[in-house]
């Protein structure tokens, strides 16, 4: 055989070797990266049907738009230390068992009406419930919230943040006319 047909092959197999693994595509994967947070596309479907029940879209983008159940996934990544962390998915994976015990149906198959009520019992009954659903439910709440008020939509549609609020500075008007503020 001829050393370039040799090289040609090699390389021609180095390149499908390098590219075939990111032609083939997991349905459920996890559309971010993290570093310390093992979870899975289902866990994720899971947390967006979270933040839907929670901030529902109308006329205006709900949390699942904003991606605030992103930023509850990166908020747990980051801030939380090893223990908080593992306490996190533990509740998440106890979350779904604690619901289809509560209302007899999953969460993922119910509609968006039998999520509210499901979501709105898993409230009043949290003292029946495990210590670690109960966890993951109020840190999701808590960070899905944090994630669409600090989101572009509503710092620019909703609510418009402006960084000095008050009236506007105006530094050319006579002392004569100006006006005591007591």
């Amino acid at each position: 055989m001829n050393r370039r047909t040799v090289f040609r092959r090699l390389a021609a197999a180095t390149a499908a070797a390098w590219i075939l693994p990111s032609c083939v595509s997991d349905p459920k994967k996890v559309s971010i990266a993290l570093n310390n947070l093992e979870v899975s596309g289902d866990d994720e479907e899971l947390l967006g049907d979270i933040a839907d029940v929670i901030i529902p879209a109308t006329d205006t983008p709900g949390a699942r738009d904003v991606q605030a159940h992103l930023f509850t996934f990166v908020m747990v990544d980051d801030c939380l230390d090893k223990t908080e962390r593992a306490k996190y998915i533990k509740g998440m994976r106890r979350f779904q068992d604690d619901l289809q015990a509560v209302s007899g149906k999953s969460f993922s198959e119910a509609s968006p009406e039998e999520r509210q009520q499901m979501l709105r019992t898993f409230e009043e009954r949290k003292d029946d419930l495990s210590e670690e659903a109960k966890i993951f439910y109020t840190r999701s709440r808590q960070y899905i919230l944090q994630g669409y008020l600090s989101s572009r939509h509503f710092l620019t549609d909703v609510k418009p943040y402006k960084l000095v609020p008050g009236p506007v500075f105006n530094g050319c008007i006579p002392v004569g006319e100006s006006k005591s503020i007591s």
